[in-house]
């Protein structure tokens, strides 16, 4: 039996945390506090400085409303937190659309339950997949697909406001490494494919029936299939890229086959595509690679209006391709890069790129491989715009030395190459970086304000 005569216990009051508010102090501890009072437990300095806690903050009315700020700020002031995570440098002031899978915190969604619900879309906005987590990813969306199914099939009342699949917007893939069924991926497009802009695809697990399923993704803008280690049929690839209007970016697969058969059946009208283009209309980025071939380059003509270029993997091509290519879309370009190998092309195949792309082009990365020194040395190449130059190269033997910092130095002085402020070079390419000659062009290029960086 409790001894009632015993003397109650004087507990410290009870502080709640309220965010944007402070400590606030409950009304329930108070009221004991004042009956307590009586015996001579608390003074009346305290108790008074505890009820005026209570009366500064109305806790009906915050009841009500919950949060202080509109909901739309809180949920600028998530997108900037994220972005400073995965920025140290980010600026609000010039913030950029970013398509790159971002690395989201969860435990921002742990604030409060609005936090929560406005932290769900920004999830699983980019996901970051890698092989550790993709599984689990693929589990969450079909069971958040079956509940919906399962709601709206027992007309059930309670509101399901989002469906989960419906937020990727980025699908990068480029971290997946595994060899299971092709139906993995294609179970996965289709039910991101709603809202799907941008899709990289995995080495592995990505065969024909993916393909058919891209094409329900009508909304893409970034497809880059460059990864894919599987052959890829260019004529079932073409018709379905042909459908995706919106599509900026595109990057080909380094294994193709049928490219010669694709370019056969556009000439006679075999297959059917939009205004009789074979490439998407609106495409400003591409990286050819794979087994594309002379006579597809001269039948399947790029759009005009591109901006970045990449050739890569491309053992048919050779110069002719090439500089039809640049003849065609070279006024527009801003970046270009030549990559290893290129195996048609010859040791000055590419000596002359700057007299067909030379008034917009800022950002140029090109093979020694394919340039001797006119590449520096004729007078007719010149690029006003150039910030950027990249010189690779592939460290055979008789690429050692075949470029000579002399020729770079008196390019710098004729002010061919006025705004080029960053230079990377290979150090394949057999420099001594002790030499007198580098000593000349590292003091040219800094009277420019520029800076030269060896890369590996």
């Amino acid at each position: 039996m409790a001894n009632k005569r015993r003397p109650k216990k004087s507990v410290v009051p009870y502080r709640k945390y309220v965010a944007g508010v402070g400590y606030v102090t409950n009304t329930k501890t108070v009221k004991e506090m004042k009956a307590l009072n009586g015996q001579g437990i608390f003074s009346d300095d305290e108790v008074e400085s505890l009820s005026s806690d209570l009366e500064a903050v109305n806790l009906e009315n915050y009841k009500e409303n919950s949060h202080l700020l509109p909901m739309e700020l809180y949920a600028k002031i998530l997108d900037y937190a994220i972005d400073f995570d995965n920025d140290e440098n980010f600026n609000p002031k010039k913030r950029t659309k970013e398509t790159k899978a971002k690395i989201v915190y969860k435990d921002y969604a742990l604030v409060s339950r609005a936090f929560y619900y406005l932290m769900i879309p920004r999830l699983y906005n980019t996901p970051h997949l890698t092989s550790k987590n993709f599984l689990a990813f693929m589990n969450v969306l079909d069971a958040d697909k079956k509940m919906k199914r399962n709601l709206k099939k027992n007309k059930d009342e309670i509101l399901q406001p989002y469906v989960l699949s419906d937020f990727v917007n980025t699908l990068d893939l480029s971290m997946i490494i595994q060899s299971g069924k092709n139906s993995i991926i294609s179970k996965l497009l289709r039910r991101c494919s709603s809202n799907l802009v941008e899709f990289i695809a995995p080495q592995t697990s990505f065969g024909m029936l993916s393909l058919t399923t891209l094409k329900a993704c009508s909304n893409l803008e970034v497809l880059n299939l460059q990864l894919v280690a599987e052959k890829v049929d260019l004529n079932e690839l073409f018709p379905s890229l042909n459908k995706f209007k919106n599509l900026k970016s595109l990057a080909l697969p380094r294994s193709s086959y049928n490219c010669d058969l694709l370019a056969e059946n556009y000439t006679l009208r075999k297959i059917s595509f939009d205004n009789d283009a074979i490439w998407p209309p609106n495409l400003e980025d591409v990286t050819l690679s794979g087994n594309l071939t002379n006579d597809f380059i001269e039948l399947c003509f790029l759009p005009v209006n591109l901006k970045k270029l990449s050739i890569s993997h491309c053992p048919l091509l050779d110069d002719v391709s090439i500089y039809k290519i640049l003849d065609r879309c070279g006024s527009t370009l801003e970046s270009i890069h030549f990559q290893y190998p290129l195996t048609k092309l010859r040791s000055d195949s590419l000596d002359d790129v700057l007299r067909y792309c030379s008034s917009s082009l800022k950002e140029m990365s090109i093979l020694a491989d394919n340039i001797s020194q006119y590449f520096f040395l004729d007078e007719t190449h010149f690029a006003p715009n150039l910030e950027t130059m990249t010189i690779l190269c592939s460290g055979s033997l008789s690429q050692l030395n075949k470029i000579h910092p002399d020729d770079i130095t008196i390019a710098l002085v004729e002010n061919r190459f006025p705004s080029l402020k960053n230079l990377y070079i290979s150090m394949r390419i057999g420099w001594d970086m002790k030499s007198d000659d580098i000593e000349d062009l590292i003091t040219v290029f800094e009277d420019q304000g520029g800076s030269i960086y060896m890369i590996y």
